[in-house]
């Protein structure tokens, strides 16, 4: 059997940076922004996103989830509920909820609220989420 380490705290740097990450990833989103949305995710083929309950794996199916997304939605406006950090090796674990405002294409407005999970690390000098599952809570 695996032996567990409890997870260290994070450094004020570390937290600024995944705060920073979050904000940077939820400001592309309500911009509809698909360059910057993409530039927070590890631009690597094993980087997995699940969106809407569909697995994408790889950039061009990431970018091809977000993308869909844009395309669904008028408007999004989003922001992140609650968020707890944890520190796990090299990588930052982030639990969360986030509330989706959307306006989708002829369609009446709908908040939608989505807890997920992430693994983040820094790649090449920048914090880039490298996992992502967020699953839609039931109404």
């Amino acid at each position: 059997m695996a032996k567990t380490v409890p997870a260290k705290s994070l450094s004020e740097s570390e937290l600024a940076e995944a705060q920073d990450l979050d904000r940077k990833f939820c400001e592309a989103l309500g911009r509809k922004d698909l360059e910057a949305a993409m530039a927070c995710f590890w631009d690597d083929p094993d980087v997995v996103v699940v969106i809407a309950g569909n697995v994408q794996k790889g950039p061009a199916a990431v970018r091809n989830g977000i993308k869909q997304l844009f395309d669904q939605n008028e408007s999004l406006r989003v922001e992140v509920s609650e968020i707890t950090y944890l520190q796990s090796g090299d990588g930052i674990i982030g639990v969360g909820t986030a509330t989706f405002d959307l306006k989708p294409v002829n369609g009446k407005p709908q908040l939608m609220v989505e807890r997920w999970s992430d693994l983040r690390r820094k790649i090449d000098g920048r914090w880039v989420y490298v996992l992502d599952h967020a699953t839609v809570v039931p109404k």
